[in-house]
């Protein structure tokens, strides 16, 4: 008993420090030495490194892999001392040690480690979904930052022109040549765009926060950090074999999916162990006593009687089962819904573009006939600074459809799981290790 006190573990105290954690997140920065743009991909990794929910996830995962190793150990007995004085008696003292040892079958200690070799893997698929949600959540923010980064730039080339049609309008005001309504209508109009711009730069400043979140860094470690995002708004296709392999993929073995499989598999060894403990437990009960000068060694066995044959038991975890495998088909059909609508939605904004793209080429064709016709006379140079706004505004509507296309094709990715282009692709070789912490 001794030899077995002194190889216990010890306590150690870890208290929580509240205000250094505080002040140690507020200090983190991305390493960046030369300042360089950074790609989604290298982006991707601070992230899977640095994110608070992938550490809790990890720490999960470390809980579920403690629960396997309470499953596989035996039981431990439970140790009585007895002792009695009986003042009369020529050999007065009794004294006697018994021990008290459940003994669980082969079988029902495999099904105990199955189920929490199980839960382990239900908590390591837990880790990755966690950590697609990173991932989408981050591509969402930074896809979002860059559409407003590009409309802010072209905002200010139209507010630029919307200024020099102003001053033409209020100089024909002046002269008499237009009414005042005219100048009017023009102040409206840049009165827009500024409300535009202010609008723009909030949904900025609120992708770099959400970017930030993810990344597991605060909001200020990204000022003046540039983007490398060079497809943005115009994704490469992608051909039918990587389509129809990503689908399948995401069929069988989507993060979220394999829980639902290995929850219908623990179910299933909850069921096996359900029908197990409808027969006896024994426990087995030796000893030693010296019983007023007599010798005795006990052998006592004692069992459970699962009169009631476990009936409750059983019908709960085979309705568990049956309730496990219907949550599983059902999540696959909405997989597979949400797969073909993301495909429809990605057609249905790439079409979009096209018309956005070739609105714009006509407003450039008529900002060009207008520039020779005003190197001719023909027409004024009001005349061809409106041509150039309608170009700006018809650059600015092609954007807004850009970043509708880089949506629907994020929210494919998202569905499939799996990136479709870019840098990431090179990072399929190292995600897992990343994931699971030891790349950080």
């Amino acid at each position: 008993m001794l030899g077995v006190f002194a190889a216990c573990a010890h306590y150690q105290a870890a208290p929580l420090a509240p205000a250094h954690s505080a002040d140690e997140f507020a200090a983190r920065r991305l390493s960046d030495a030369p300042p360089h743009p950074w790609d989604r991909a290298e982006l991707l990794t601070v992230a899977l490194t640095q994110n608070p929910q992938l550490a809790v996830a990890r720490a999960e995962v470390d809980a579920a892999l403690s629960r396997e190793i309470t499953a596989a150990q035996a039981p431990n007995p439970d140790l009585t001392l007895q002792s009695e004085y009986a003042r009369h008696d020529p050999h007065p003292w009794l004294y006697g040690v018994s021990l008290n040892w459940l003994l669980r079958s082969p079988e029902r200690r495999r099904l105990e480690r199955q189920i929490a070799r199980l839960d382990t893997g239900n908590a390591r698929l837990q880790l990755m979904d966690q950590a697609w949600a990173v991932r989408s959540a981050l591509a969402s923010a930074l896809s979002d930052g860059e559409s407003a980064r590009r409309r802010l730039n072209m905002l200010g080339e139209l507010a630029a022109a919307q200024d020099r049609l102003l001053a033409l309008v209020h100089q024909r005001v002046t002269a008499g040549e237009d009414a005042p309504s005219e100048l009017s209508i023009g102040e409206q109009a840049r009165i827009q765009v500024e409300q535009q711009m202010a609008e723009l730069r909030k949904a900025a400043n609120a992708a770099q926060v959400a970017a930030a979140k993810a990344l597991g860094l605060p909001p200020q470690a990204l000022d003046g950090v540039t983007l490398a995002w060079p497809d943005w708004g115009e994704p490469p296709a992608v051909d039918d074999a990587t389509r129809q392999r990503t689908r399948e993929q995401a069929l069988l073995s989507r993060a979220d999916l394999g829980q639902a499989i290995g929850e219908y598999s623990a179910a299933e060894a909850k069921l096996q162990q359900s029908v197990a403990r409808q027969y006896p437990q024994f426990v087995l009960s030796p000893g030693y006593y010296w019983d007023h000068g007599i010798a005795k060694f006990p052998l006592d066995v004692g069992f459970t009687l699962p009169l009631n044959r476990n009936r409750g038991e059983i019908a709960e975890a085979r309705a568990g089962r049956e309730l496990a495998g219907q949550r599983m088909l059902a999540l696959q059909a909405g997989i597979y819904g949400e797969i073909v609508a993301a495909e429809r939605a990605e057609l249905i904004a790439r079409a979009g573009a096209d018309a956005a793209e070739r609105q714009l080429d006509a407003a450039r064709r008529q900002k060009q006939t207008a520039d020779l016709s005003l190197r001719l006379g023909a027409v004024d140079i009001q005349d061809q600074v409106v041509a150039e706004i309608l170009a700006k505004r018809a650059e600015l509507a092609l954007l807004e459809m850009r970043a509708q296309v880089q949506a629907s094709r994020n929210n494919l990715e998202d569905v499939l799981h799996a990136p479709l282009s870019g840098p990431e692709l090179a990072l399929a070789q190292s995600m897992p290790s990343l994931v699971s912490g030891a790349g950080s």
